[in-house]
C-alpha cells in the first residue's frame, strides 16, 4: 500500500539528495584554501630571499623601469661602500698636528673622503667650506709646544725654520706664557706660509723685544708674491731692548702675499722675541663690498701695484686722462668719458717720456680703490685707497730718497686709526692713533737717533695729565 506525503512537508530522501553535494564540496574548498595560502606565502618568502641575497643586477632586472637603479648609481654606491671599508681607523693625535709631523689628517670611517682641516693665519681655517678673504687673525704662540722646531702650525699658519735657531720660548711673552724667539747667530730665519685669500691690502702687526745691546743686530721681514721676495721691514734700529715688549710693529702688506720671512742676526742665544702677531685687512667691509660690486666695466680684485708684472698689465689697459675731461665737484676730482662718469683704470703720464705719474681706479667718475703716484715713474711717492673720492684706509707716502715718510689710516678723508711717521733718515719720528680726525690714545715721539723723546696720552684731541 502506498502512502502519500502531506503538502508542505518534504520527504527526507529529497532533503538528503539536495544536501549531499554541499556536504562533499565544503571540505574540498577548505583544503584548496590552505594549499593556496601556503603557496602564496612560500612564494613571497622566496621572493624576499631572492631580493636580499641575489646580486643587484639580478634583482634590478625584474623591477619596473621607473624603479630600476642605473649603472652609474650602482657604481657610485659600490665606490662609497669601498671607501667606508678601506678607511683607516680614526685618530685623535692632536700633538702631531701641533708639532708639524706628517700625521696631520684626522679621519673617521664615515668621513674618509673629507679633506684635512688645517689651522691657518690668525683664526683663518682651511676646510671644505670656503673661507672669507682677508679675515682678521692673530696668534700669541700659546697652543704649540715650547722649544726649537722645524715646522709648526698655529692659528696664523705654517712656520718653518730655514736657518739658525728658532724656538717657542716659554720664559718671555707679551701676553700669555709663550712667544716666538729668533735666537740670533748668523741669520736665524723662519718663514710663515700665510693661508687665506688676501685680496685687499692688509697689515701685519706684532709686539717685539730685543734680547741684546751688542752688535751686530739686524732684523728684517720680507714678503713673497709669486716667485719674488721683497724686503718690507727693516727693524735694525727700531726694536728696543727692555724688560718688557716695548715696540708694537705695524707693517702694511699689499695683496697676494703668500709667505713672510723673518730673519735676525745677533750674538748667539740673544736675538729677538715676537708675540701677539696679527694679520688684518685694511679695507672696511663697506669698501670690500663696493669693490666686489659689478661696475660698468668689469674689474678684478684690487691688484698689487708694487708688483711690476701686475703694474705693467694694469698700465697697458688703463686709459690716459688726457683722453677724458676732468673737473672738480665739491672738492673731488671727477673724470668724464663721452659725457658720462668714467669707471675703470686711469693713468697720467709724464709728457711723452712713457713714465707714469699717477694711476688709479675710478667708479662713476670718482676715485674708488687703489691709487698710486710716483717720483719720475720710478719710486713710489704715494700709495693708498680711496672710496667715493675720499681717502679711506691705509695711505702711505715716501721721501724722494725712497725711504718711507708716513703711514696714516683714514676714514672718509679723516685721519682715523694708527699713524706712524719717519725722519728722512729712515728712523721713526712719531706714532700714535687718531679717532675721527683727533688724536686719541697714546702718542710717542722720538729724536733723530731713534730714542724716545716724549710720551703723551690724548682723549678726543685733548692731552691728559
Amino acid at each position: 500500500m502506498a502512502f502519500s506525503t502531506p503538502k508542505g512537508i518534504s520527504s527526507g530522501g529529497e532533503d538528503l539528495q539536495r544536501q549531499s553535494p554541499r556536504i562533499h564540496f565544503e571540505p574540498l574548498m577548505r583544503y584548496l584554501k590552505v594549499i593556496l595560502v601556503g603557496t602564496c606565502g612560500l612564494g613571497l618568502l622566496w621572493m624576499l630571499m631572492v631580493w636580499l641575497l641575489a646580486p643587484e643586477e639580478f634583482t634590478n632586472h625584474y623591477l619596473p623601469s621607473a624603479l630600476q637603479t642605473s649603472k652609474e648609481e650602482i657604481s657610485t654606491l659600490d665606490a662609497q661602500v669601498k671607501k667606508k671599508t678601506d678607511a683607516s681607523p680614526p685618530t685623535n693625535d692632536l700633538s702631531d698636528e701641533l708639532t708639524g709631523t706628517t700625521k696631520l689628517e684626522i679621519k673617521s670611517p664615515e668621513k674618509a673622503s673629507t679633506p684635512p682641516v688645517t689651522v691657518l693665519a690668525d683664526g683663518i681655517i682651511s676646510s671644505p667650506k670656503p673661507q672669507e678673504p682677508n679675515k682678521e687673525s692673530n696668534t700669541s704662540f700659546e697652543k704649540v709646544q715650547a722649544g726649537p722646531f722645524d715646522q709648526i702650525k698655529n692659528s696664523i699658519g705654517t712656520w718653518t725654520t730655514k736657518a739658525g735657531t728658532v724656538l717657542i720660548d716659554d720664559k718671555y711673552s707679551k701676553t700669555g706664557k709663550q712667544c716666538l724667539h729668533l735666537a740670533g747667530g748668523n741669520k736665524s730665519t723662519v718663514t710663515l706660509e700665510v693661508a687665506g685669500n688676501f685680496q685687499v691690502p692688509s697689515e701685519l702687526s706684532f709686539w717685539a723685544k730685543r734680547r741684546t745691546s751688542q752688535s751686530p743686530f739686524t732684523f728684517r721681514i720680507s714678503a713673497e708674491r709669486g716667485e719674488d721676495w721683497k724686503e718690507i721691514y727693516d727693524g735694525d734700529n727700531e726694536i728696543r731692548l727692555g724688560r718688557t715688549f716695548l715696540d708694537h710693529v705695524k707693517v702694511p702688506l699689499s695683496t697676494n702675499i703668500k709667505r713672510l720671512q723673518f730673519s735676525c742676526t745677533s750674538p748667539p742665544n740673544t736675538g729677538i722675541l715676537i708675540d701677539n702677531l696679527r694679520l688684518s685687512p685694511i679695507l672696511s667691509e663697506g669698501i670690500g663690498n663696493e669693490l666686489k660690486t659689478e661696475p660698468t666695466r668689469s674689474l678684478e680684485p684690487p691688484p698689487d701695484l708694487e708688483d711690476r708684472t701686475t703694474l705693467a698689465r694694469v698700465l697697458a689697459n688703463a686709459i690716459d686722462e688726457r683722453e677724458m675731461k676732468a673737473s672738480t665737484v665739491k672738492g673731488k676730482k671727477q673724470l668724464m668719458q663721452n659725457d658720462k662718469p668714467f669707471t675703470g683704470w686711469a693713468k697720467r703720464m709724464r709728457g711723452n717720456s712713457g713714465k707714469v705719474e699717477e694711476l688709479g681706479l675710478y667708479r662713476d667718475g670718482l676715485k674708488n680703490g687703489p691709487w698710486a703716484k710716483w717720483f719720475s715713474g720710478k719710486r713710489f711717492r704715494e700709495l693708498g685707497l680711496f672710496h667715493q673720492g675720499q681717502r679711506h684706509g691705509l695711505y702711505v707716502t715716501w721721501y724722494g730718497s725712497g725711504k718711507k715718510k708716513d703711514a696714516v689710516n683714514y676714514e672718509h678723508d679723516l685721519e682715523h686709526g694708527p699713524i706712524t711717521t719717519w725722519y728722512g733718515s729712515g728712523k721713526k719720528w712719531k706714532e700714535g692713533h687718531h679717532k675721527h680726525g683727533e688724536r686719541d690714545g697714546e702718542w710717542v715721539t722720538y729724536d733723530g737717533r731713534g730714542k724716545e723723546r716724549n710720551r703723551q696720552t690724548y682723549e678726543n684731541g685733548n692731552p691728559l695729565d
